[in-house]
C-alpha cells in the first residue's frame, strides 16, 4: 500500500490499510520493512491491486516471481533519491520496529537476470575494490556476482564513497536513525491520522506520554500546500527534528505548511521551545475589548470634555488603564516583566498630536506589575472602518481595542503600525521642533547628516510592518531609513543616542548605522527620556550570531556522519576566519575612533589608573559572590550534567576569588605607552555577535544601548575597550555550545563533535585577537592581549559570571555555557 500511495500520489491506500491493521498485544510490535530478501509479495492484495502493482512496478516480466516483484527499493523508486528518502521516512515513523534490508541504505540495485530470488541477494557493495570489497576470492568463485551495471554497480554505489559524502544516502540514513532514537514516540507511541483537505499529503501524530510528534509527508512529485487542524496543540512550538529549526507556534487557525516534491517533516510539538525570533505574535482584533469613545480621544481625559461628561470620561479612563492597556501590553515582546500580570497602566503624560486630518495620542505610561513600576512609551492611533480601510488593516495586527463612537466602529492600535504616524515622526525630526505635553515637552531634532541620509523625498517613503525586539520597535521606511521606537523609558541621557551622535557627527565612524534624528521627552525638571531614533537603513545578510551559528552547524553536520577516523583539514575555516579578521578590524577601528582626543567630557579618553584596576577587581569579586551564591541556591534545579559542572565551579569558589584578588596588571611593554596601563574610553558595552550585521563581506556595528542589566550611568561610564573584546570572545563560546546542542542527537555524537567545535572556537578566538591587536596595539588602549591574561582574562571571567547569573534567572537550560567558561578560565 505504501508503494501504491507513492505512485498514485494519494494517501488513501496507506490510511485504508492501517485502519484495518489488527491491534497487537501490549508486549508485541509489528516488524516493518520496505524490502527484504524475498519478493515484494502480492499474495494478500486484490487482483486489481496486483495488476496495478505489476504494470506499475514490474512491467518487465523478468522482475516478477511467484506472486510478487523481485526488485530492491532503489530500482522500484526509479533511483529517485527524494522518493527513496520519503519511503524511508514513512518506514521509520510508522508504529513498530523498522528493518532496513542490507544495501538499501546506500541505494543498491538488483539483477533480475539471476534466477529465483537471488537478484536481490547480491554481495554487499562495501568499496570500489575487487568484488565490491565483499570478498578477496576469485570473482568466478563467488556464489553470486556483484552488481556491475553503470548506475547501480559497485564502482559508483558503495559504502566507502558514500561515507565520505555528508549528503549521501547512507549519511542521511544515519541522521534519520539518530533522530528517531531521540523519541520513544516512534517506537512505542500511538498513531493518529489527520485528514487535511489535500489528499496528496499524509499527516499523522505519534504520541507517547507528553511527547507529541507530527509527521507530514508529500506523496506528490510537485510541491504541495496543506492546512492542518492543530488547534488542540495551541501554544506549542513545532520543532523540525532533523535540523532542530523552530517554526511559528500553533494557534487557533489552520497551520499552513508547504512541502517540496516528495518532501516530509517530522515535528516535535513542544511547550519548552521558544518561537522563532522573527515571529510576530498577532492577536486577532476580535479578541480585544470594546472601548466606547463618545468624543474621540477626549473621551479618555476629563479636562477635555464638557462638565456633564466628566463622569463618563473617568469611567472610560478607568477601563482603559485597568484592563484594556494592561491586557495588550502583556502580549507584547517589549514588555519586560514576561509572565507577570499588569495591575494598572496609568497615563502619566500625554499629547494629542494632529497633522492634517490625522491625529495620534502620544502617551507615557506608568505600568505597575508585581509591585514594581516601569515607564513605557505608547503612541496610539485610531482608524474608522467607514473611511480608513487601509489603516484599519494595518492597525488590526497591533490592535489595543475595538472602538465605537455612536454609529462608527473602528480600531485603536499601536501607532507604530500606522504608516502615517511613522512618516509624521520622520518629518518632525527634519527640523528642530518642540511640542508641549501636559507635564513636559517633546523635542524633535535632526543630526547634521539628516539631509544626506533621509533624502528629499523622505515624507513619501513607505513604512513596512513593525518588527519587534526585546525592548524596542523597529520600522523600516523605504529601505532607506530605520525608525526605532524605545518602549521602556529610562530617565537620563541615552548611551545609544550619545554614541550615535558622536560616531556620526564627531568622528565619522563608517561602520555603524548613521544617526539621522531623534525624539526625546523632557519632564518639568528637564530630565530626558529617549523615545525614538532615526537611522540609515543597512542592507544586510543577517547578524553575526546567525551567520556564525549556521556556519558551525554546517561544519559539524559534515562530520556527524563521517567516519570517526577522519581528521580536520588544515585551514578548513579560512574563508570564515577571513571575515572574523574583518570583524576584529572594525572593532579596533571603533575603539580607536572612541579614543580620539576631544574636548567633549563625555568622550574624552582617560588613562587607566591603579584605582580603576582596583575597581575592576572589586566589581568582578562582587559578580562572583552574587553569581556563585545564586548557583548554590539553584543547584537542585539543574540537569545532572550541569549539576556536575556546577559542583566543580562551587568547589573552586575560593580559588576563583583568590585569583581575582591576586590580579596584578603586567607592567607596560615598550616606551610608547609610557607609564599607562591602558586607556578608558566609551565602549559599546554589550558587544557580541548579535550586535553586528554582515553586509557585503563587511560588518556594521549596531545597538549601542549598553548592557541591559546595568543602569544608564554605568553604561555611559568610560571603560577599558577589552570589555568589548571579552564580550565577543564569550559570544564565540555561545556559538560553539549552541551548535553542538542543535547538531548532536546523543552523547555519542556529542563526544565525537566536541573536538571539532572546540577547534573552531580556538581558531576563531586566535584570529580575532591577532587581527584586533594588529590594528589597535599602537593606540595604547590596553596592557596585554591574550585569553585568560591581564584585564582581558579578568573581564572574560566577569562576563561568564554575569552570564551565569542571567541564565539562572532566565534560561536555566543554558547554564552549562557560562559554567564551562568559568571552568576553562580556572
Amino acid at each position: 500500500r505504501m508503494f501504491m500511495a507513492a505512485r498514485q500520489e494519494d494517501r488513501f491506500p496507506i490510511v485504508d490499510i492501517l485502519t484495518q491493521l489488527p491491534t497487537t498485544p501490549p508486549n508485541c510490535q509489528w516488524a516493518l520493512f520496505l524490502r527484504n530478501h524475498d519478493e515484494l509479495t502480492l499474495e494478500m492484495v486484490t487482483s486489481k491491486e496486483r495488476d496495478y502493482m505489476y504494470t506499475t512496478y514490474a512491467a518487465d516480466l523478468q522482475a516478477r516471481i511467484n506472486l510478487g516483484i523481485r526488485r530492491r527499493l532503489a530500482p522500484l523508486m526509479e533511483n529517485d533519491l527524494d522518493r527513496i528518502k520519503l519511503m524511508n521516512s514513512l518506514l521509520l515513523s510508522m508504529p513498530g520496529s523498522p528493518i532496513v534490508y542490507y544495501g538499501d541504505e546506500i541505494g543498491m540495485g538488483d539483477n533480475v537476470f539471476i534466477g529465483d530470488r537471488n537478484g536481490v541477494r547480491t554481495p554487499m557493495q562495501w568499496s570500489p575494490d575487487r568484488n565490491a570489497g565483499f570478498s578477496r576470492a576469485d570473482p568466478q568463485r563467488l556464489y553470486l556476482p556483484p552488481i556491475m551495471d553503470p548506475i547501480y554497480g559497485y564502482p559508483s554505489i558503495n559504502v566507502e564513497a558514500q561515507s565520505r559524502d555528508p549528503n549521501s544516502l547512507i549519511s542521511w540514513t544515519k541522521r534519520m536513525l539518530a533522530v528517531r532514537k531521540t523519541s520513544q514516540a516512534f517506537g512505542r507511541g500511538t498513531r493518529r491520522f489527520l485528514r487535511p483537505g489535500n489528499r496528496k499529503i499524509l499527516a499523522y501524530l505519534r504520541e507517547y506520554g507528553e511527547d507529541r510528534i507530527l509527521c507530514v509527508a508529500n506523496l506528490s512529485r510537485s510541491a504541495q500546500p496543506v492546512e492542518l487542524n492543530l488547534s488542540e496543540f495551541k501554544g506549542r512550538v513545532p520543532v523540525e527534528m532533523l535540523g532542530r529549526t523552530t517554526f511559528p507556534p500553533v494557534g487557533d487557525l489552520p497551520y499552513l505548511l508547504t512541502l517540496s516534491a516528495y518532501g516530509f517533516y517530522w515535528f516535535r510539538l513542544t511547550k519548552d521551545a521558544e518561537a522563532p525570533s522573527w515571529h510576530e505574535q498577532i492577536t486577532s482584533i476580535d479578541e480585544r475589548p470594546v472601548l466606547v469613545l463618545f468624543d474621540g480621544w477626549s473621551s479618555l481625559f476629563r479636562d477635555r470634555v464638557v462638565p456633564w461628561r466628566i463622569g463618563m470620561a473617568e469611567k472610560t479612563r478607568q477601563q482603559f488603564e485597568a484592563d484594556t492597556l494592561p491586557r495588550f501590553i502583556e502580549t507584547q515582546r517589549w514588555y519586560a516583566s514576561k509572565g507577570i500580570p499588569i495591575e494598572r497602566a496609568r497615563i502619566v503624560d500625554h499629547l494629542l498630536w494632529q497633522e492634517g486630518k490625522s491625529s495620534w495620542e502620544i502617551t507615557l505610561l506608568d505600568v505597575v506589575a508585581g509591585g514594581e513600576s516601569t515607564g513605557y512609551f505608547m503612541p496610539l492611533a485610531l482608524a474608522w472602518e467607514d473611511r480608513d480601510d487601509e489603516r484599519v488593516r494595518n492597525l488590526s495586527t497591533a490592535g489595543v481595542a475595538k472602538i465605537r463612537q455612536q454609529s462608527s466602529v473602528g480600531i485603536m492600535g499601536d501607532a507604530f503600525s500606522d504608516a502615517l504616524f511613522c512618516q509624521a515622526l520622520v518629518a518632525a525630526m527634519a527640523k528642530p521642533r518642540e511640542m508641549a505635553t501636559a507635564q513636559g515637552k517633546l523635542e524633535f531634532r535632526p543630526t547634521a547628516a539628516f539631509d544626506r541620509i533621509a533624502g528629499e523625498d523622505f515624507a513619501s517613503l513607505s513604512a513596512e510592518r513593525p518588527q519587534g525586539s526585546s525592548s524596542n520597535t523597529v520600522v523600516v521606511l523605504g529601505e532607506r531609513l530605520i525608525l526605532k521606537g524605545y518602549r521602556r523609558l529610562r530617565v537620563g541621557a541615552s548611551p545609544e543616542l550619545e554614541m550615535g551622535l558622536y560616531l556620526t557627527d564627531a568622528v565619522h565612524y563608517a561602520n555603524c548605522a548613521p544617526l539621522a534624528g531623534a525624539l526625546e521627552y523632557r519632564d518639568k525638571e528637564g530630565e530626558p527620556r529617549l523615545l525614538a531614533m532615526l537611522q540609515a537603513y543597512v542592507a544586510n545578510q543577517g547578524d553575526g550570531w546567525t551567520w556564525s551559528l549556521e556556519y558551525l552547524r554546517r561544519h559539524l553536520e559534515e562530520h556527524r556522519t563521517a567516519p570517526a577516523a577522519d581528521t580536520p583539514i588544515a585551514n578548513m575555516h579560512e574563508a570564515y576566519l577571513t571575515q572574523i579578521r574583518v570583524l576584529a578590524l572594525r572593532t579596533a577601528e571603533l575603539h580607536r575612533a572612541l579614543a580620539t582626543p576631544t574636548k567633549d567630557a563625555a568622550f574624552e579618553p582617560q588613562p587607566i589608573t591603579r584605582a580603576d584596576l582596583d575597581a575592576y577587581k572589586h566589581r568582578a569579586t562582587e559578580e562572583a559572590k552574587n553569581a556563585l551564591g545564586l548557583l548554590k541556591a539553584n543547584l537542585g534545579e539543574l540537569s545532572a550534567a550541569d549539576r556536575e559542572k556546577a559542583n566543580a565551579v562551587l568547589a573552586a569558589r575560593d580559588e576563583v576569588l583568590k585569583r581575582i584578588a591576586a590580579y596584578v596588571a603586567p607592567e607596560p611593554q615598550g616606551t610608547s605607552q609610557g607609564t599607562s596601563r591602558g586607556t578608558k574610553i566609551r565602549i559599546h558595552g554589550d558587544y557580541h555577535l548579535g550586535q553586528v550585521l554582515l553586509t557585503r563581506n563587511d560588518f556594521v556595528i549596531i545597538d549601542f544601548e549598553g548592557e541591559p542589566g546595568h543602569g544608564l550611568e554605568q553604561r555611559r561610564a568610560k571603560q577599558s575597550p577589552l570589555r568589548d573584546v571579552a564580550g565577543m570572545l564569550r559570544s564565540f563560546s555561545y556559538v560553539e555550545h549552541s551548535a553542538l546542542r542543535s547538531v548532536a542527537h546523543d552523547d555519542v555524537e556529542l563526544a565525537k563533535l566536541t573536538p571539532f567545535a572546540k577547534r573552531w572556537a580556538a581558531e576563531v578566538r586566535t584570529a580575532f585577537l591577532a587581527a584586533y591587536d594588529t590594528s589597535a596595539r599602537g593606540a595604547a588602549l590596553y596592557d596585554a592581549l591574550a585569553p585568560g591574561v591581564g584585564l582581558l582574562g579578568l573581564f572574560e571571567l566577569e562576563k561568564a559570571l554575569y552570564e551565569l547569573r542571567y541564565e539562572l534567572g532566565n534560561r536555566p537550560a543554558w547554564v552549562g555555557v557560562p559554567l564551562q567558561g568559568i571552568i576553562e578560565w580556572g
